[in-house]
């Protein structure tokens, strides 16, 4: 037969989401065994490795993450299928408002993947600050949001919702290779500007610690924040996700202080929702982990 098992899929894109076989395990409700005996399988029907495992976890190959793509297509599909089957498919019009912090370099497929599974759902998509998104949230200017909160610290750390959380991730002080070789003591930064909570934070702990710095560069989005740190401009905070190719972590050498972890979390329900941003909200909840 040709083609994949479906059940193989789901589990892989799970995988890929957890960063390693145990993490995964606990998700799907099977053994560590059965989900390393289910990629075993997979990638003998796919030919060719899906993962690079490491003592960190495991992460796709370039075919790994090709065929990923089609495997969360093919789960968000079949989710859809099983809503228009039941009478809850979602047509309407959303909303929808998402930090840029927030996977950047997936965020649009996953957006495609909710237009192909849900035509007759009428997307408005913006990017914006948090604090905005929760501001333009309850006032009523959004029907959801995409929000950072921080898991410990002075400026804004999680507090209630759990329902709610999509995922967290560490944060990360990182700079181009280069750089990272000759760091100077007075550490040059390139942030977001300072009503970013992540400038605020950055810059809190560095003066905690006493470190020296230089706010060189500032950034208007993430997007050139990661261009400036990626032509070694200078030392930035990025959360796993958003580190884009070329870029090196500053590990513990460095004397860096310890970041929080960023948490991302959909806005709270407003006491009378609409049945269409309520079912949205499910769905968008399972798109986005995935």
């Amino acid at each position: 037969m040709r083609g994949f098992e479906f059940d193989q899929l789901k589990t892989f894109t799970t995988v890929a989401k957890a960063g390693s076989l145990s993490a995964a395990a606990a998700l799907v409700h099977l053994s560590q065994s059965t989900v390393s005996e289910q990629m075993r399988k997979l990638e003998a029907r796919a030919g060719v490795p899906l993962f690079v495992r490491s003592k960190r976890g495991v992460e796709p190959t370039p075919a790994g993450a090709r065929l990923l793509e089609h495997a969360r297509r093919l789960v968000a599909l079949n989710e859809a299928a099983f809503d228009e089957l039941r009478g809850q498919a979602i047509k309407g019009e959303l909303r929808v408002a998402i930090t840029e912090y927030f996977r950047p370099n997936e965020v649009a497929g996953m957006l495609a993947r909710l237009r192909e599974c849900y035509p007759r759902l009428s997307l408005h998509v913006r990017a914006m600050k948090s604090v905005e998104i929760e501001l333009a949230h309850s006032r009523g200017q959004i029907d959801l949001g995409v929000v950072m909160n921080l898991s410990t610290g002075p400026f804004r750390p999680v507090a209630g919702n759990a329902r709610w959380i999509l995922r967290r991730e560490p944060l990360y002080w990182v700079a181009a290779p280069a750089l990272a070789e000759q760091l100077p003591e007075r550490l040059p930064l390139v942030l977001l500007p300072d009503d970013c909570m992540m400038h605020r934070t950055a810059v809190h702990l560095l003066e905690e610690r006493a470190r020296p710095y230089e706010l060189v560069h500032s950034a208007s989005g993430v997007a050139g924040l990661q261009s400036m740190i990626a032509a070694g401009l200078g030392v930035g905070c990025l959360c796993a996700s958003s580190i884009p190719d070329g870029v090196v972590r500053l590990g513990a050498k460095y004397r860096l202080p310890i970041l929080p972890e960023a948490v991302f979390s959909l806005t709270p329900p407003h006491a009378q929702e609409q049945e269409t941003v309520a079912q949205a909200r499910e769905v968008l909840s399972r798109q986005l982990l995935a």
